[in-house]
């Protein structure tokens, strides 16, 4: 039986299931409760039952359809929430990736209301912006979620990035723009009670490759200017959070990824740019990472790094046990109590930013 471990709350895990009584929803959320896990990440697609549909040569809607994961339609999400946290503590935040276009989580074909993207978010008029965040930040704390994992700070490069600009989910090549939009979002968040998450620290937009398929490195195209100026400029935004990504620059560290570098976290993040809010290291699953490091050694790495939430999302390979003990295990062995400290004081005064749920 695993003991909860106050590390165990620097961790943000995926479930699998949808409904309460599901055989693997009431397993993983029973490791998440053992080892005391602070924090979980909802999906829409259970991406290894998404591939298998595709290798068998089903169109990709359809294996969409066909392979879900934790977010059905509205009534079923809000009724998932709530039971997450009859689970798991009123404690726990309970995390999505919402950007809006092609990254929606909360799907209009689920029944849920359309989020622009981040390009199409930009060409609206600064009335309809304000329109458009908070109807995205209602619809998320309607769901029950607390922590968006947007918007999205990279620049538009163009669409020779497949991940950011090919999906339109950078703003603008103009980073004032790119901060405009971004406080607007963030303050709709606010309003509603929920937490925003800045991405893709230091920068994702002048990558040409994706992190979730393996290594990238920026170290020629990255624009130290450009790309960290929306950081710096919405460093102080109270109940915002940073991602920091998985792509390298030899420049800042000659060998490790940025979100477990020390010299990039603790170094360019919060000390250079003053940033003081909780940092969130990507999801540990991604192969940029873990083509490298295992899921414990990646965890244990981002945290000496800088991070205070370290995200495997458990969704892009075939796992059958769920991350939770072992990482929890990991952490509580090898992080010092003065560094455990810190980030559980910076993820409380996130969780009083954004204030009690409704």
């Amino acid at each position: 039986m695993t003991n909860p471990t106050p590390a165990a709350h620097l961790l943000c895990l995926g479930l699998r299931g949808a409904l309460p009584g599901d055989p693997l929803l009431e397993s993983d959320l029973d490791a998440c409760r053992r080892a005391g896990v602070g924090a979980v990440i909802l999906f829409d697609v259970d991406v290894p039952t998404y591939r298998r549909h595709l290798e068998a040569g089903l169109p990709p809607e359809e294996a969409r359809r066909r392979a879900p994961r934790n977010i059905l339609d509205p009534a079923q999400l809000l009724t998932l929430t709530d039971y997450i946290r009859a689970v798991l503590g009123d404690h726990v935040l309970i995390a999505v990736d919402q950007e809006g276009g092609q990254v929606a989580r909360l799907a209009p074909w689920r029944g849920f209301g359309a989020d622009p993207s981040a390009r199409a978010f930009a060409a609206l008029a600064p009335a309809e912006q304000v329109r458009a965040a908070r109807a995205q930040a209602a619809q998320l704390a309607a769901a029950g979620i607390d922590l968006n994992f947007a918007p999205c700070v990279d620049l538009d490069t163009g669409a020779d990035n497949p991940i950011i600009g090919g999906l339109d989910r950078a703003y603008a090549a103009d980073p004032d723009v790119v901060t405009a939009c971004a406080r607007t979002v963030i303050a709709a968040h606010r309003e509603m009670g929920l937490a925003a998450c800045l991405k893709h620290f230091p920068g994702h937009g002048s990558s040409r490759a994706d992190t979730h398929l393996g290594a990238v490195d920026v170290t020629d195209t990255w624009n130290r200017e450009a790309e960290l100026a929306p950081y710096r400029a919405l460093r102080d935004e109270p109940g915002t959070a940073v991602m920091v990504a998985h792509v390298r620059h030899r420049g800042l560290d000659a060998d490790l990824p940025a979100s477990l570098s020390p010299a990039v976290v603790d170094g360019l993040l919060r000390r250079e740019l003053g940033f003081q809010g909780v940092v969130v290291a990507d999801s540990i699953d991604m192969r940029a990472v873990a083509d490298r490091f295992s899921p414990e050694e990646a965890a244990i790495r981002a945290v000496l790094a800088g991070a205070d939430l370290v995200v495997d999302g458990f969704n892009l390979t075939d796992r059958s046990e769920h991350p939770a003990p072992a990482l929890a295990a990991a952490l509580a062995d090898a992080v010092p109590a003065a560094r455990l400290d810190s980030s559980l004081r910076r993820l409380h005064t996130l969780r009083e930013q954004i204030g009690p749920r409704a």
